[in-house]
């Protein structure tokens, strides 16, 4: 990615940078110097919060605007080719500033003539991908997420994995805060990839158990029901629903922890069912061959990023987000709360409320 994020800066040193006094090509220099410390760092495995957070900036702030520059230089003079690419600073600018707080609500129903009569009109409200490692200590977003959430008065909520970036003790500081959280048949979960917290610096067995342990204690401190390859049957009277959930199911460079048919043993056939699991990958890949109705997603981001229908999310997934069908089969992918880092344009934060309808077979 680096060899390629220089093609500008080899482009526009020979259009006249290499004519600029000492400090400033010095100057130039810099961002592309910072990208490959970055990428070289999240190989190694070093620093993988600043490397991102690094990697990410500079091909926003430095690359993309020098391409866009390059384009409109072949069609006017070079003064007003600069004023697109300050655009698109500015632009990328806002996703840092504002636009990782601006959460959205999506509203879906599944119908499905499996669904018991008594869950008709069944609410979920599926949320994913907190990383609260990212977000600016003395922000109050976590709070506006949980009381979104509570003011949609959902049946149940379900959580895809995710919810610290690197470290099991980012929830600290918000604990208090995501306890609020409450559904009337309660809160289950999953784990993502950042859950296992790999992407440290203390990579030993020992301060991996001891992450994983704290994780989970901190949800089992929420009320959160994990689900680490398990099933849970939510009933109301002599009706029913199952819901299952998996480790993450990912796929390299990801590991890959779930087990689904350990997570369904004991289950009917027949009945509803919803899946619980953070790598859409999974769907095609194990769900699609098996009776469950719904499937839930997360871990894609979205992309961060979303230019009308185009999103860097497309080059490396099938389904990235929203809804999609097979059969009677539905999967939701939800673009998530939070991410790598504290940015999100045109790919807003966002949760999705799924109404269950019945319907005659």
């Amino acid at each position: 990615m680096a060899g390629l994020a220089l093609l500008p800066d080899v482009w526009l040193w020979h259009l006249g940078v290499s004519g600029w006094p000492l400090v400033l090509t010095i100057l130039w220099w810099v961002p592309s110097l910072l990208l490959l410390l970055a990428e070289v760092g999240l190989q190694m495995g070093f620093f993988h919060k600043l490397s991102v957070r690094i990697l990410f900036t500079t091909i926003l702030f430095s690359v993309m605007p020098k391409v866009v520059f390059i384009l409109f230089d072949f069609m006017m003079p070079w003064f007003f080719a600069l004023l697109p690419a300050l655009a698109l600073m500015g632009w990328f600018a806002f996703g840092f500033i504002e636009g990782w707080k601006r959460l959205e609500i999506r509203y879906v129903t599944y119908e499905s003539p499996d669904l018991p009569p008594y869950f008709d009109g069944y609410r979920l409200l599926h949320f994913t991908d907190f990383h609260l490692g990212s977000f600016p200590k003395d922000s109050d977003f976590v709070q506006k997420v949980v009381d979104a959430a509570n003011n949609e008065e959902p049946d149940m909520m379900l959580f895809t994995g995710d919810l610290v970036n690197n470290d099991a003790r980012e929830v600290e500081p918000y604990l208090e805060t995501l306890k609020q959280l409450h559904a009337h048949d309660g809160i289950f979960s999953v784990w993502g990839n950042h859950d296992y917290c790999e992407y440290g610096n203390n990579h030993t067995i020992a301060g991996l158990r001891n992450n994983w342990k704290l994780l989970y204690n901190y949800q089992c401190q929420l009320g959160w029901h994990q689900l680490m390859n398990d099933h849970f049957t939510v009933s109301h009277g002599m009706a029913s629903i199952d819901i299952i959930g998996v480790e993450n199911a990912g796929q390299p460079p990801f590991s890959n922890r779930s087990k689904l048919p350990k997570a369904m043993k004991g289950l009917k056939k027949e009945g509803f069912k919803i899946l619980l699991t953070h790598d859409p990958h999974h769907w095609r890949r194990e769900v699609w061959d098996r009776p469950i109705q719904l499937t839930l997603a997360g871990h894609t981001h979205a992309g961060q990023l979303q230019i009308g229908k185009w999103t860097p999310a497309r080059m490396a997934f099938k389904e990235w987000g929203g809804v999609y069908r097979k059969g009677s089969q539905m999967l939701n992918v939800s673009s998530g709360i939070g991410g790598s880092f504290p940015f999100r344009l045109g790919a807003w934060p966002e949760m999705t409320v799924i109404t269950l309808k019945r319907t005659l077979k």
